[in-house]
């Protein structure tokens, strides 16, 4: 699996030598949309990360398009007597740069028909109710530090104020954490043999026909805190990785362990900060995953969220304390 997952990321042109495994995973969520249908991924992140290459470079099928330059009409359907198909019919994936031009879009009628289209893979046009297929990806730019965000607002202020509706931002199965990718360098690209591109988005289209998301029953459960709404993100977020690491599902359970864990990291990213602009609707964002073989219950942390509590708001293991103390020398608690 190690050398396939090198030559993917070879073949889209970066280098897995100068990488941790955490960061090839990353790198290859970006890939995600390309191979599942109607997979909602946003990434936030610094400037010089990279994130628009993918959608601009690597497949024939995919479109980015600047954020100021999408309407209503051109992204679902132009005229409706003639039939004229908007982004959504005509590409694989439509990725948004720049969000925060989105100001087309930042409208309820827009906002309505992308919470449709991003629910059921279908939108309402007149009479119409149009099915379609594409991917929908949106990428923007995180001004502030991380951990000031965190503790300041919440990490979807990259969208239009009127984007930031709690219905909406429910709705992507993934949240990408663009801070952890380093700004693109030449040590970053690599200089090795990869698959040709146009024959890599041939694969990669022909493998949104297949579906692996009930792989995980094999093995696991999914946690009680997960509606039908995370389930059915952590699921496409793991039948994507099966399809780019596994086509021919050769994989382990340690390896689908792997995936279900970052599956529901980037699910639980999405909850977390719906819970700080909703509050006690989104209360409960303990996401975990059961061993049906053991009957052991795992529950995933977001690693920029590791010390923001003393004690940690998900379930505990039996036995497990805290106590205050004083520090005789500081006479600090």
């Amino acid at each position: 699996r190690g050398e396939w997952l090198d030559l993917l990321l070879r073949s889209v042109g970066v280098e897995p030598a100068v990488m941790p495994d955490r960061l090839k995973m990353l790198y290859l969520v970006r890939l995600i949309p390309l191979v599942e249908n109607n997979y909602n991924l946003v990434e936030f992140g610094p400037r010089g990360t990279g994130k628009s290459y993918v959608y601009r470079e690597i497949s024939p099928y995919a479109i980015l398009v600047s954020g100021g330059d999408v309407t209503v009409p051109s992204l679902f359907i132009s005229h409706i007597g003639r039939g004229r198909m908007g982004l959504v019919g005509l590409w694989d994936v439509v990725a948004f740069d720049e969000v925060a031009g989105l100001t087309r879009l930042a409208n309820p009628q827009a906002i309505n028909l992308l919470k449709d289209y991003m629910e059921s893979g279908s939108f309402s046009r007149g009479r119409e109710e149009i099915i379609a297929l594409a991917s929908l990806v949106f990428i923007g730019n995180i001004n502030a530090d991380v951990e000031v965000a965190l503790r300041t607002s919440h990490l979807f202020t990259p969208f239009p104020s009127e984007m930031q509706d709690l219905a909406f931002l429910d709705r992507f199965h993934a949240y990408l954490p663009g801070w952890e990718f380093p700004k693109m360098s030449s040590a970053l690209l690599t200089s090795h043999f990869g698959l040709v591109i146009d024959y890599l988005a041939e694969v990669f289209r022909e493998l949104r026909k297949l579906s692996f998301g009930d792989v995980i029953d094999q093995h696991f459960k999914l946690g009680e805190a997960l509606n039908k709404r995370d389930e059915r993100a952590v699921r496409k977020t793991v039948s994507g990785l099966i399809k780019l690491l596994h086509p021919d599902l050769g994989y382990t359970k340690a390896e689908l362990e792997e995936y279900l864990t970052l599956a529901l990291e980037l699910r639980r990213r999405v909850k977390e900060q719906l819970k700080r602009m909703g509050g006690v609707e989104y209360w409960n964002s303990s996401l975990s995953y059961q061993d049906v073989e053991s009957g052991h219950e795992k529950f995933v942390l977001l690693p920029e969220q590791g010390e923001a509590d003393v004690i940690p708001s998900d379930p505990l293991p039996p036995g497990t304390t805290f106590t205050v103390g004083l520090d005789l020398e500081s006479q600090r608690y």
